[in-house]
Order: structure tokens, then sequence, then C-alpha cells
């Protein structure tokens, strides 16, 4: 069976990403299966900002992308070839696929689509979005959230989130909102500011205006951070790692919470991280960090994802998605991301019969 994959032809330099000419389309034919494996029409894919980790060659929680290897990526897709015990031909699949029109994948690092998901049904591309990775780490991240942090009717809490205009910030934006926080958000521009006022995020910060030749004045930003949260935060969500983390240290209270979730700043130069300067407030205010990854635990994807159908449905959970039609389309989402031009998630669809851009 022939199918059209997309391979790393040599690594992003410092030209990405407005270069992208590292990437090449083939054609191949599909692999055999082993046992315990599945073969996957590919239905969509997601871009995200991880992949500029993946594409240096650096190990995630994924193997690092070899020069010649197809490009992995986050995608829902159809089993309809299997060697491995109770997953059936036409099964609903979605977990790190390829960027392709087929792959073949071990079972164990799948999730199935809950079967009241139909082929056809406009939520299958949204399991790469709200109800994925990006909706479903957010749910399941404020739920790890420590008593003591919480807001209660006596006393109001401080939840700041960066990179909060992003697909997973905003979700975040939402639930902590729902939850009772005074919600602070930091972003990188004032329409993104818009964005979250529409959410009803109570404060943001835009990082931008601290920049001093294209680097972040960590005290000149702490400043900000401080004007927004007089109270102090107590929990924050980091998306971006970095001087932004270095920054809103100083400003969490005694006994605060950190979620690790991403550190976006430090994707576009894996190899010369600066680290944190104000570590040493962390200890003296005991505030507990925690990472956050739930690929590795299945129940709480499977729970989260009906959980937040519910609210989604309800209305207390707005979401934006971009869908490109195409494999070739990969390269201009995946560039739009890094350029900030994206609307939401940046979804590419690979197939369906009449090839139609899915409706959302």
């Amino acid at each position: 069976m022939n199918n059209q994959v997309l391979l790393l032809q040599k690594r992003p330099d410092e030209s990405f990403p407005q270069n992208m000419n590292f990437f090449q389309i083939q054609q191949q034919s599909t692999p055999q299966l082993e046992k315990g494996e599945i073969l996957i029409r590919v239905l969509f894919i997601g871009i995200d900002p991880v992949m500029r980790v993946w594409l240096s060659g650096a190990k995630t929680y994924i193997d690092s992308v070899q020069i010649g290897q197809v490009m992995p990526a986050f995608g829902v897709g159809q089993c309809i070839e299997s060697k491995a015990k109770n997953w059936n031909q036409g099964q609903l699949v979605f977990g790190v696929l390829e960027c392709a029109q087929y792959c073949v994948r071990k079972v164990n690092k799948l999730f199935k689509v809950p079967s009241f998901v139909e082929i056809g049904d406009p939520i299958i591309p949204l399991t790469l979005s709200i109800y994925g990775v990006t909706g479903l780490t957010a749910l399941n991240a404020m739920k790890q959230i420590p008593e003591q942090n919480r807001p209660i009717k006596e006393k109001n809490k401080t939840l700041c989130v960066s990179s909060a205009a992003g697909s997973t910030g905003s979700v975040v934006c939402q639930i902590a909102k729902k939850m009772g926080y005074r919600v602070v958000g930091i972003v990188s521009s004032q329409e993104k500011v818009e964005f979250l006022k529409e959410l009803g995020v109570d404060e943001c910060v835009t990082y931008n205006q601290c920049k001093q030749n294209e680097e972040i004045n960590v005290n000149e930003l702490t400043k900000l951070i401080k004007s927004h949260a007089s109270q102090g935060i107590d929990v924050y969500y980091d998306n971006a790692g970095e001087e932004i983390l270095d920054a809103v240290i100083p400003v969490i209270n005694k006994n605060g919470y950190v979620l690790l979730c991403g550190a976006t700043s430090t994707y576009n130069s894996w190899k010369q991280r600066c680290g944190l300067q104000n570590l040493a407030k962390a200890i003296q205010n005991s505030i507990k960090f925690e990472g956050i990854m739930f690929l590795n635990e299945k129940q709480k994807m499977y729970d989260g994802f009906a959980e937040m159908v519910e609210m989604v449905n309800e209305g207390s959970i707005k979401h934006q998605e971009e869908i490109l039609l195409g494999i070739e389309q990969f390269i201009i989402g995946l560039q739009n991301v890094f350029l900030g031009k994206n609307k939401g998630k940046t979804i590419i669809q690979i197939y369906d019969n009449q090839l139609q851009q899915a409706k959302l």
C-alpha cells in the first residue's frame, strides 16, 4: 500500500521558523505488522510547540526524530489492520502517530477513542485539542492542586498562567475561573489580551513590553506581574519556563504551588537555556513544584474525556481550532505556530473519504 509521508531532511537551524526547508514529502510502502501492533489510517494530526524539541534531536517523552525519519505527531486515526488483542479493525485511536497517511504503532502507547465517537463525527479532530492532550492535561493538572491552594469563600486565591492564550493555557484559564480563582494571564501581545478578556480572565500581562534587545528583562517583568497580582500568586501554571518562570517566582506566596506543564521559551534554543536566577526565593517561600505528564495515565485521560465533553456541551469551556487540509500543509501549520500566526489549535487533516475540509 502506498503511503505519503513527511520526513525530516535536516535539522532546523537559526533560520527556523522563517525558513522551513527541513522536510521532504515521499511515497513509501506501509510497514509489515508485528505482534502487538496495529496499522492506522491517520485522519488528523496536531501541531504542538514541543515538536521543535523533537526536531532538535533532544530526547523527551518520545525518542528524538532522526534525519530521514517520518515526523511524529499527536494524531487520531482508525485501525485498518490489527495484530493486537482487543484492538479491532475500525477502532478509532489517538496518541503519538506520524505525519503520514498510514502508520504502525504498538498499542501500549495508544488510547482508544470512546465508543460513542463514530467515524465522521465532528468530535474526532477535537481529540487533538480540547478532548485530547491539550485540554485533558489542563483538566487533570487542575485537579492536582492541593486543597490549601484552592479558593474558599472566606479567602480568594490567585492563579497565574503563562502562554495563557495558547491551546492549553486558555483551557486552564477557563477551568480556573470555574473553580473560583482570580486569574492572571501572561501573553506576548495585546491581541491575545483581547482573547483572554473574552474568556473572563481578570488581569493580563504582556511580557513583550519588558523586552530589551529581544531579551526579557526578568526584574521588569516581575514588577509588571506584581502590579497585576497585588495579593501575590497562590498557583502558577507554567507553560513557558526560563525567564517567565523566573519572573513569576518572586511573586508567588508562601507555600505556593507551581504546575510545570511546558517550556515553550526553550523550544527554539534547546541547547542555550539560561536557567533560573530566583530559585532561592522558591526555597525561602516553601514553594512546591510539580511536573505534569498524563500520557502514561490512561484512566485519567479516559475519565477526563467524558468530563470535558460535558463541560463543552454546557458552554462553560470555549475552544478554538484551525484545520488545514493535506499533509503538505504541516509545514505551513508548524511555521504559523512558531510565528504566532495560528488561531487556536492548528490541526492538519490527512484523510477523509471525500478529502473535504472538516467542519467544526
